[in-house]
């Protein structure tokens, strides 16, 4: 317990030099990035005998500018993921560390490479109070009030922008990998389906805002842009194990 309290002091309270330092280079972002990594260290003895799991989705990019710039937004993440919750009631946290791509094709003149940090929260609105051993759906019709779910995903990513310098000045094209360490938000909707005693399948919509950021070479002429408006929309699946017995599947 001591322990944990300490990395939550220094989540929130910094060395001077390291306030120095973050300041000058993340700011907010930096500070929410600690933040979430002392969560995932006090959450880890709870995380590791309970479940773990993957969530695969297809991007569908809703971004007016990256259309203008021609720049790809369509693409794919996949995010390995811990799963606990509250007992007695269902409130379920989901850290996980995720990589995103959007697809690289002769259509565009550039493409997304990022790595996520989310810590996604999802909530059982019609079995809240319920203390089943989730995943656990029984063949009595209650797959709805137990499995239906929301859920919110807070997080950070760093992002790299490829693109190929299109300045007709510019005979030699040289690349241009502009990074940025942007800030996320997601919101999303599913539904558990126990396959197994120890596996749940979830098909999941979601969708996720970034912050605004300044970007090298994102207009066509290889200036530097301000990307706003930056959204997409997520249609996938998760597939969670679970290791402990207490949670599995019930008939």
């Amino acid at each position: 317990m001591i322990e944990r309290v300490k990395i939550l002091k220094m989540a929130f309270n910094p060395t001077p030099e390291r306030r120095d330092t973050n300041a000058s280079c993340f700011g907010v972002k930096g500070r929410m990035i600690r933040l979430f990594s002392a969560i995932l260290l006090l959450s880890l003895p709870n995380i590791l005998p309970a479940q773990y799991g993957i969530q695969i989705k297809h991007l569908f990019g809703q971004s007016l500018i990256l259309d203008e710039e021609q720049i790809s937004q369509n693409g794919l993440h996949t995010t390995l993921e811990y799963h606990f919750r509250i007992k007695k009631k269902r409130l379920e946290f989901h850290p996980g560390l995720g990589y995103r791509f959007t697809w690289n094709t002769h259509q565009h003149q550039g493409y997304f490479n990022a790595v996520d940090l989310d810590l996604a929260t999802s909530i059982y609105p019609f079995d809240f109070g319920g203390d089943c051993d989730c995943p656990t759906f029984s063949k009595d019709g209650n797959l709805i009030k137990k499995g239906f779910f929301f859920e919110v995903a807070p997080g950070v990513s760093y992002q790299i922008l490829n693109k190929l310098r299109s300045d007709p000045d510019d005979p030699s094209r040289l690349p241009i990998r502009s990074k940025n360490l942007v800030l996320k938000l997601s919101g999303a909707t599913g539904l558990d389906i126990g396959i197994s005693d120890q596996y749940t399948i979830t098909p999941m919509l979601s969708a996720t805002w970034l912050s605004s950021s300044e970007w090298e070479g994102l207009r066509q002429d290889g200036s530097s842009g301000t990307l706003d408006d930056y959204a997409y929309l997520g249609a996938g699946i998760r597939i969670t194990h679970a290791k402990d017995k207490k949670r599995r599947r019930r008939f």
